[in-house]
């Protein structure tokens, strides 16, 4: 559970910066995610095993990237164009319910009761966080029903990685995750090439400033590198609802980091539906906890 709680709190900074790169030149969302694929594919390559993982494997691996991160980005910045930014953080919530049921898929058996509670608490306390006002834009449910696939692919690569690294125990996930980000780049590139105006883009971010290449860095070796590494670390050590009630949890998690760095009371519209939603993410993670038994907690693999 640390290696989750630790990626939610790397990734807080990403709120408060981004806004801040994008008004970078040439900085658009498809070459921001191209570039943040690119940098945590350099962070890994050193360890990345080639010859001693079978191809099959790494085929799968870079399959899995593709769809987690490749997928998750494209639908992320394709929803942006019919949601305003916070409708965007209201309809995410729903991701427990996917790593659930995908999980559920993987293992081929359902999830009892009590993981069912405490998912849907978590999903829950994040709607009360998330829902604090209607949507304003028109094209609502498209964005919805595209964000939605975006929580797909997230919540099927951490299910699919889960799944398969039993069967790669012997290297250590560090020397296969470089893997992931290869397929990560891969589809964020062809984006990047499709839609990210790659030729204006080179172009114009020859005047960025450093400030612009530290924060572009930055989120590329922190956020999408090493947070990344250790959420998907954090499912091979944690069962299926503890997972699933960390994908909604960073939430809150990362709101307290921008409210802490950047000062941005706005990200916090309502305190008291910040307390308890919050609260009941922290509940559900407890009860979850406490009803588990302590063999599943020790070795959940």
């Amino acid at each position: 559970m640390i290696w989750l709680l630790i990626a939610s709190l790397l990734w807080g900074p990403s709120f408060g910066l981004i806004p801040i790169l994008m008004r970078e030149p040439g900085m658009n969302a498809y070459t921001l995610a191209f570039f943040r694929m690119t940098y945590a594919l350099i962070l890994f390559l050193p360890l990345l095993r080639i010859h001693e993982i079978p191809r099959r494997k790494r085929v799968i691996l870079i399959l899995i990237g593709a769809v987690q991160f490749g997928g998750m980005y494209v639908f992320l910045n394709l929803a942006y164009r019919y949601l305003r930014g916070y409708e965007v953080a209201m309809v995410t919530v729903f991701t427990p319910i996917y790593v659930t049921l995908l999980d559920g898929l993987f293992r081929k058996k359902h999830a009892s009761v009590q993981p069912w509670i405490c998912v849907l608490l978590a999903v829950g306390g994040a709607m009360i966080i998330q829902y604090a006002r209607p949507p304003e834009s028109e094209g609502f449910w498209i964005g919805f029903g595209i964000m939605q696939l975006a929580n797909l692919c997230f919540a099927f690569g951490q299910v699919a990685y889960r799944d398969l690294l039993p069967k790669l125990r012997k290297f250590g996930d560090m020397f296969v995750f470089g893997w992931l980000y290869f397929g990560g780049v891969l589809l964020t590139g062809a984006a990047f090439l499709l839609w990210g105006e790659p030729a204006q883009s080179l172009s114009a971010m020859r005047e960025m400033s450093l400030t612009g290449w530290g924060i572009l860095l930055w989120l590329g070796l922190v956020p999408s590198g090493l947070a990344f590494f250790l959420f998907n670390h954090g499912a091979l050590v944690t069962n299926a609802a503890t997972l699933s009630i960390f994908n909604n949890l960073k939430i809150p998690l990362a709101m307290i980091v921008v409210l802490l760095l950047f000062r941005q009371w706005d990200h916090i519209s309502s305190w008291p539906r910040f307390l308890l939603g919050s609260g009941l993410m922290c509940a559900a993670l407890a009860w979850n906890h406490i009803r588990t038994p302590r063999a599943i907690q020790k070795n959940t693999l």
